[in-house]
């Protein structure tokens, strides 16, 4: 039986067995809809069941259970607080298009909803990254205008995995009158995140990003007023999302949080060690490989290397029929040919983009796993070079 090392959860991890069996009874037993509870003892079984998971994530976030709004994952809390906070704005400034602030090397969530609401005639200026990684406060002061509304920048780079000063960033937007979002998507669970230390007005999370399930994830509100509702309908969510609850879904989020708030503090340590122990080990073998951003301000699970004198698809290509799963970039990217906006965005060019891959670590990656990759990524990649 082929070996298959799985390099590539900040793409996605896979669905941890203890959350999985919280979730089956939902799917079956389980079933009621949870806005039925006031009248249906099954209903009120699903309604405790979701207001116990929304506990556990505000938990693992540092919130009250109130502030947090179950969506369908990341991408829709980006898209919502962008444009809900726009539109919100710009009704109470009697249609005024307002302005919003983000960074050039942010999740394509963040960078379409920006240049569709660009499209709609509102102002968005992208902050530049230098090659770093990592978002200069000051920048972000430059570019704040009197009627910037909102400033959005993620709290961990989904490629390079590099930690944002969103503290001293949701300062600036503060003190200039905006509000403050971060996509933390990358980094609950994986780092401490505490919306208060953090100071930001709206958070983005997703559940498959921390053995939670797919299709699934939330949107810290600070103050509900800020943010103009998503959906309407059966006023859900305190009005805010109308829909359904996908109670399976919100139940695995919320046992996701608490292994995740559970495992962290040994997590953090250990992934930063396989990290660093294949950085290293690859190093020594291969000559002419760069760490992409900053090596200690970013998320212990990602390693975003460059190899000069090879192209990133054959590599993966060749990499994945060793058994080893990898990435050139976001998931989300993946079928695009051109070279990695975050890796342009902080400097590289298109042939150093081309040589990059990222190698994330999760849960279930073990020392065997670095040491294998270690082993086989440097024959492959002087076979390539060699045909070069």
């Amino acid at each position: 039986m082929r070996r298959v090392v799985y390099l590539d959860n900040a793409a996605t991890t896979p669905v941890d067995p203890a959350v999985l069996e919280e979730m089956k009874p939902f799917f079956t037993e389980r079933f009621a809809n949870p806005m039925t509870y006031t009248h249906s003892s099954s209903g009120d079984v699903a309604h405790v069941a979701v207001e116990e998971a929304r506990v556990r994530v505000a938990s693992l976030i540092g919130s009250k259970p109130e502030q947090v709004v179950f969506t369908s994952g990341g991408t829709e809390s980006d898209n919502w607080v962008l444009k809900g906070t726009v539109e919100r704005a710009s009704r109470e400034r009697l249609h005024k298009p307002g302005h919003l602030v983000t960074a050039e090397f942010e999740h394509h969530a963040i960078l379409h909803s920006a240049l569709a609401l660009q499209r709609q005639g509102y102002e968005v200026t992208f902050v530049k990254v230098g090659r770093s990684g990592i978002v200069d406060p000051d920048d972000v002061r430059r570019a704040m205008r009197p009627t910037t509304v909102l400033v959005s920048i993620m709290h961990a780079n989904n490629e390079i995995g590099t930690v944002q000063p969103i503290a001293d960033i949701a300062r600036v937007a503060h003190d200039c009158g905006a509000l403050m979002h971060t996509d933390a998507v990358q980094t609950v669970a994986h780092i401490p995140v505490d919306v208060n230390a953090l100071g930001v007005d709206f958070l983005s999370v997703s559940a498959h990003k921390f053995n939670g399930p797919k299709g699934v994830g939330v949107l810290f509100v600070r103050d509900q007023t800020a943010l103009y509702p998503f959906i309407d309908g059966g006023g859900q969510e305190w009005g805010l999302r109308g829909s359904t609850h996908n109670v399976p879904g919100i139940v695995g989020l919320g046992k996701a949080a608490q292994l995740g708030k559970e495992r962290l503090p040994g997590e953090l340590k250990r992934l930063t060690a396989l990290r660093n122990m294949l950085f290293d080990k690859l190093s020594a073998r291969i000559d002419r490989i760069v760490v992409n951003g900053d090596m200690k301000q970013r998320v212990p699970q990602n390693l975003n290397i460059r190899i000069e004198g090879i192209d990133n698809e054959p590599l993966l290509l060749a990499m994945n029929e060793a058994g080893i799963i990898a990435a050139g970039g976001s998931a989300c990217n993946a079928q695009e040919t051109l070279a990695s906006h975050v890796l342009t965005s902080i400097g590289c060019d298109l042939k150093e983009a081309k040589s990059s891959i990222r190698l994330s670590f999760g849960y279930a990656t073990t020392e065997k796993d670095v040491d294998y990759a270690a082993d086989v990524i440097p024959g492959l990649v002087r076979f390539l070079r060699s045909m070069a």
